[in-house]
C-alpha cells in the first residue's frame, strides 16, 4: 500500500482529515486500512470500524473490512484519521498518513490515492490537552449535520489535494475488532445552569507546562477554544428528576449509562442556530445538595466535549475520542435544542464477554463481572492502565492484566501485541542505553523512567512464553532483555546489589515509595530485580544469572533482614557502610515471599504475622503502627496471590468481597485505589476475577 496525506496539514498538530470514496462493491470486496494515529471508518453514515491496534515507532497495523454486506449497491465510505503530531502515552509522535486498498477478487480496484479528502476544519484545532497523558480534547463548531456528510453530502465542505508520503512498515493486527454496538442511557435530572465567573479555575501541569519538545500543545494564549473553563464555573439548580426531550438555554440534562463504559458518545440533536452543546462526563456523580455533580476535571482529565451548532437543525453526532463514563452532563447555551437517543458505542475487547462463570454467590459473580467490563474496557488493541486519563500500555498492570486476558478469552492477543510493540521498540534518544519505556507505545520526552517496570516486563515475558509457547517473542525481544541485564549491571555495589537506582523508582502507591524508603540499596526492588534474573535463564538458558539471583537473596536476607521483618533499605553512613534504615512496610514483605527471597519454611512466624495480622482490614494506628500499609497496586495482590499459594483460599474470597464488592457495586468496574480520586477502570484490578476463579476452581 502506499499514504497520501494533505501536504500543508503534514507538520500541524491537532487536526482530523476525512477520505470519502463512492463504490458499488462486489460480494468480495475487502477494505484494507492503515493511518497514523487513529481513524474511524463509516459507511453509508453507520460508524463500521475504528482503528488501528497500535504499534511501536516505524510501524502501523492494518485492518481489514469485508465489504459484502453492502454488495449492488451504491457505498459511500468515510474514513475520518486524526493526527497530534504530539507526544502523549497514548499514541505516538509521527507524522500523519493514510493508506487503503480496495480489492475485488483479489484485484486492487482503489487505493488511498483515489479517496476525496476533506479537512475536518469544523473540529477546532487549538484547544488545551486532555490530560497530561493523552493528546487533545475536542471542540466542533458544526455547519451541517455530520451524519450527511460522512454519508456523502460534502457540499458544505471544501476538499483538498493529497500527494504521496512515507508510511509505517504494516504489521497485522492480533486482536478482533471491536463490535462497536451501542448502549443507551437514562435521563436522571434536568435543571438550570448559571455561570459564577468568580470560580477558581484549575490549571494542571497538562494545561501550564506547555513546551515544544518536553510536552508537546498549545499554550493557553494560543487557544481558539476552552471550554473546561466554562465547565468549571457553571452552577447547576436540579428542576426534576427525570428526563426532558427539549432543553432551552441555560439548561442541563444528566444521563446514567448504569456503568461505567467505555466508547464514544453518540445521541441526536435538533438545535436552534447558534446553540451551543457542552458536554461533561465522568465515571461518578455526586449529590451536591440541590443536583447531581458530573465533574469536568476529576481524576486530572479535561473531560468535556463541545459542540456549537451554526446552522439550525438536527446534528447526528458521534463523538471521535473513546472515553470512559458512566454519567454525563449536556448543558445547552445561547438557543434551544431537543436532544434524542442518548447513548455510547461501545470500543471493548469483543471476546471477554464469552467468558461464563457462576459461582453461586451474588457478591463474587458482581466482582467477577466488573472484572470482565474492566478488561474489556481496557484491551481493545493491547493491554492498557485505564480508558481515562492515560489509555496507555503500561508495564507492570499488563503482567497482572495479561493474565485476566488468558482467563477470560483463553488467549493472549493483546499482550502478544503489547509485547512484539516493546520488542519493535527502536532506542529513545530521552532514555538511557538498555532502558525501555515505562509505557508504550508513548514519547517520554521528559527522560522519566521507571526501572522496577522494565523488570516486570521481563517476568511477564517469562510468563507470556511459559503459557503460549510463542518461542518466537522470547527471541524478538533477547536483545531488549539483555539491554536490561547490561543497564542494571552498572548499578550492582560491592555486595551484588542494586544501589541509588535512578529516574522514578516505583514499588508501589503507599509509603514505600517514599523517596527515604528507596533510596540506597532498595530491598524490594533487589528482590524483584533477582526474580527478574531467573527468568532471564528460564527464557534464553543463562544459569550464571540464575546463581546470581541465589546470590542476591542471601545478601538481602542478611542485610535487610531485622528479626521480626525485612526492612525496605539501606543508607551509608559517615564511613561509608551500609546501614539499615529502619524504614518497614507490608509491601517489602509481601515481595520477600512473593519473589522467592523468603518462604514460610525459613521465616515462620513473619508468614504467620501476614496470613493473620496484616491485609486490607489491619488498622494501621493500633496494629504494627511502624509497619505501613500496602495499597492496591502491587502490595495487596500480592499478598493475594501469597495467601493462594499456601491455600488460604477462604481468606482470599473474603478479602476480595471486603476490597472490590464496593467498586462493582459503584460503578460495575474495579479501580486503580479504593478512593474515588483516581481511575475508577483499572486494567490490572481484572486480576480479581482470576483470584476468584482459582479459589472456586481449587473446590
Amino acid at each position: 500500500m502506499k499514504a497520501v496525506w494533505i501536504p500543508d496539514l503534514y507538520e500541524e498538530k491537532n487536526v482530523a482529515v476525512t477520505f470519502l470514496y463512492r463504490l458499488n462493491p462486489s460480494s468480495d470486496a475487502v477494505l484494507t486500512l492503515a493511518a497514523s494515529n487513529l481513524y474511524r471508518l463509516f459507511i453509508n453514515g453507520e460508524l463500521k470500524g475504528y482503528g488501528p491496534a497500535r504499534a511501536a515507532h516505524g510501524y502501523s497495523r492494518t485492518d481489514v473490512y469485508p465489504l459484502s454486506a453492502f454488495a449492488g449497491e451504491e457505498t459511500v465510505l468515510a474514513v475520518e484519521v486524526y493526527s497530534a503530531n504530539t507526544n502523549t502515552f497514548y499514541i505516538v509522535d509521527e507524522h500523519p498518513f493514510f493508506a487503503a486498498e480496495i480489492r475485488e477478487g483479489g484485484e486492487i480496484i482503489a487505493s488511498a490515492k483515489d479517496f476525496t479528502a476533506y479537512p475536518m476544519t469544523e473540529r477546532i484545532q487549538k484547544v488545551r490537552r486532555f490530560s497530561f497523558q493523552r493528546a487533545y480534547t475536542e471542540v466542533y463548531r458544526l455547519t451541517g449535520d455530520p451524519a450527511a456528510f460522512y454519508a456523502g453530502e460534502a457540499d458544505n465542505l471544501r476538499s483538498a489535494p493529497t500527494e504521496e508520503v512515507p508510511m509505517n512498515r504494516l504489521l497485522p493486527r492480533y486482536t478482533h475488532l471491536p463490535k462497536l454496538n451501542a448502549v443507551p442511557s437514562s435521563p436522571v435530572e434536568y435543571g438550570t445552569v448559571s455561570v459564577n465567573e468568580e470560580a477558581a479555575l484549575q490549571k494542571d501541569r497538562s494545561f501550564t507546562n506547555i513546551d515544544p519538545v518536553k510536552f508537546k500543545g498549545f499554550r493557553p494564549e494560543e487557544l481558539e477554544a476552552d471550554p473546561t473553563a466554562l465547565a468549571e464555573q457553571l452552577v447547576y439548580r436540579r428542576t426534576a428528576e427525570g428526563g426532558t426531550e427539549t432543553l432551552a438555554p441555560m439548561t442541563y440534562q444528566v444521563y446514567d449509562f448504569g456503568r461505567t463504559c467505555t466508547g464514544f458518545f453518540r445521541f441526536s440533536v435538533e438545535a436552534e442556530a447558534g446553540c451551543e452543546l457542552t458536554l461533561v462526563f465522568d465515571e461518578i456523580a455526586t449529590e451536591r445538595g440541590d443536583h447531581l455533580e458530573v465533574s469536568p476535571l476529576r481524576n486530572s482529565c479535561c473531560n468535556v466535549i463541545q459542540y456549537t451548532f451554526e446552522r439550525a437543525g438536527e446534528h447526528r453526532i458521534v463523538t471521535f475520542e473513546a472515553n470512559a463514563a458512566r454519567y454525563a452532563a449536556v448543558v445547552i447555551r445561547n438557543a434551544s435544542a431537543r436532544i434524542r437517543d442518548f447513548g455510547m458505542v461501545l470500543y471493548e475487547n469483543p471476546d471477554a464477554a464469552d467468558f461464563r462463570y457462576d459461582y453461586h454467590d451474588p457478591a463474587l459473580n458482581r466482582i467477577t463481572e466488573a472484572a470482565v467490563n474492566t478488561f474489556a474496557q481496557n484491551a481493545v488493541d493491547i493491554l492498557t492502565d485505564c480508558p481515562s486519563r492515560e489509555r496507555a500500555g503500561w508495564l507492570c498492570d499488563s503482567y497482572f492484566s495479561s493474565r485476566a486476558e488468558a482467563l477470560f478469552t483463553g488467549k493472549n492477543l493483546a499482550e502478544k501485541s503489547f509485547l512484539e510493540n516493546y520488542a519493535l521498540c527502536p532506542p529513545s534518544p530521552w532514555l538511557p542505553e538498555g532502558m525501555i519505556p515505562m509505557c508504550y507505545p508513548a514519547d517520554h520526552n521528559d527522560g522519566v523512567y521507571i526501572p522496577n517496570w522494565s523488570m516486570w516486563y521481563i517476568l511477564e515475558l517469562c510468563n507470556y512464553v511459559r503459557r503460549t509457547g510463542d518461542t518466537a517473542m522470547a527471541e524478538m525481544s533477547r536483545e531488549k532483555v539483555y539491554g536490561l541485564v547490561k543497564f542494571f549491571a552498572r548499578y550492582c555495589n560491592e555486595d551484588g546489589l542494586l544501589e541509588n537506582l535512578e529516574s522514578w523508582v516505583f514499588i508501589e502507591w503507599s509509603k514505600c515509595n517514599d523517596r527515604d524508603y528507596i533510596r540506597g540499596v532498595n530491598y524490594p526492588s533487589n528482590m524483584l530485580w533477582a526474580a527478574a534474573l531467573e527468568a532471564v535463564d528460564d527464557l534464553y538458558g543463562d544459569p550464571a544469572l540464575r546463581e546470581k539471583a541465589a546470590s542476591m537473596k542471601e545478601t538481602i536476607r542478611r542485610f535487610s533482614w531485622n528479626g521480626e521483618f525485612f526492612e525496605d533499605n539501606s543508607v551509608r553512613d559517615d564511613a561509608g557502610q551500609l546501614v539499615r534504615t529502619g524504614h518497614t512496610t507490608e509491601t517489602c514483605q509481601y515481595y520477600a515471599f512473593y519473589f522467592g527471597t523468603a518462604s514460610k519454611e525459613d521465616y515462620p512466624a513473619l508468614y504467620e504475622t501476614l496470613v493473620t495480622k496484616f491485609g486490607p482490614k489491619r488498622n494501621p494506628e493500633t496494629e504494627y503502627p511502624t509497619v505501613y500499609p500496602s495499597n492496591a497496586i502491587v502490595g495487596n495482590y500480592l499478598r493475594l496471590e501469597l495467601l493462594i499459594r499456601w491455600g488460604h483460599r477462604d481468606r482470599v474470597l473474603d478479602e476480595c468481597r471486603d476490597f472490590f464488592l464496593g467498586m462493582a457495586e459503584l460503578t460495575d468496574t474495579l479501580w486503580e485505589h479504593s478512593r474515588l480520586s483516581s481511575s475508577l477502570n483499572h486494567g490490572f484490578a481484572s486480576m480479581a476475577a482470576v483470584y476468584i476463579h482459582d479459589c472456586m476452581a481449587a473446590d
